[in-house]
């Protein structure tokens, strides 16, 4: 798994090189990513379009633990105007916890996550955009960082535009996870509230939680983005949890960039 990631490292530094040096045409379509916040866009990144998103968090789990996670890619690669292939996985993640006898830490890498985007409706003709995400995750993970089945699941999701330049999304995820006594569902809810600012910047508004019978555990987020040219884009992130088990907060970073089909 480290040769893996690696290799999309590499890969990134490439295709951030051929962004610089290419001349970028008026034409070229708007950079639409799915970081840095929870909710997945509706949109794909279009025929063979290669996008490479990355980002590096650091959050407070609860009152003991801390944890840094990086280099959480997801390459995107289009196939076709409405379909595309997704590689995902967090990379390296780091725990500190603290115990009465001190500090201790533990290193190791997460699963990774193999799936594929449909977008299925456009606002064009049905008034929402929507898509399908389903995807399975892969037990590749160090001992203590992952599950240890192939656990299966599905994303939907909508975008709706605004009056006055806001956009409104939302996802709706279902995962079938391991775990110890066997599976179980988890289903996640989020919604967004999106806005461009001046000179190629963004700013989101989040809520999103693993939602259960009789409780929710619940974030509330928001971000920046930045776009600097047409084909990158670099973002931060500050979220806090508001109830049940959700992490007490967190801090990110993140860049994005693609190589346009030819």
């Amino acid at each position: 798994m480290r040769r893996l990631y690696v290799c999309v490292l590499t890969g990134t530094l490439s295709l951030v090189g051929v962004s610089v040096c290419t001349a970028q045409s008026t034409s070229t379509p708007e950079l639409v990513t799915d970081r840095p916040d929870f909710t997945e866009s509706s949109d794909v990144v279009g025929h063979r379009v290669v996008q490479i998103e990355t980002g590096f968090t650091f959050q407070q789990t609860d009152a003991a633990t801390r944890q840094i996670t990086t280099p959480q890619v997801l390459v995107r690669v289009g196939i076709g105007a409405r379909f595309e292939l997704r590689f995902a996985g967090d990379g390296f993640v780091s725990q500190s916890v603290q115990t009465p006898l001190g500090s201790a830490r533990t290193s190791g890498h997460s699963d990774s996550e193999i799936g594929a985007k449909l977008k299925f409706l456009t606002a064009s003709h049905a008034g929402v955009d929507m898509a399908v995400i389903p995807f399975v995750s892969v037990p590749t993970a160090s001992q203590g960082f992952g599950t240890t089945g192939y656990d299966p699941g599905v994303k939907l999701t909508w975008a709706d535009d605004l009056p006055n330049g806001f956009g409104l999304s939302g996802n709706f995820n279902a995962t079938s996870v391991t775990g110890e006594f066997g599976r179980a569902w988890q289903r996640e809810f989020s919604a967004s509230l999106d806005h461009d600012l001046a000179e190629g910047w963004g700013a989101y508004w989040e809520a999103y939680g693993t939602v259960a019978p009789h409780h929710c555990d619940c974030t509330l987020d928001t971000g920046l983005s930045r776009a600097i040219g047409a084909n990158r884009q670099f973002d931060v992130e500050v979220g806090r949890g508001v109830s049940g088990d959700a992490q007490d907060w967190f801090v990110g970073v993140g860049f994005a960039v693609r190589r346009l089909g030819k």
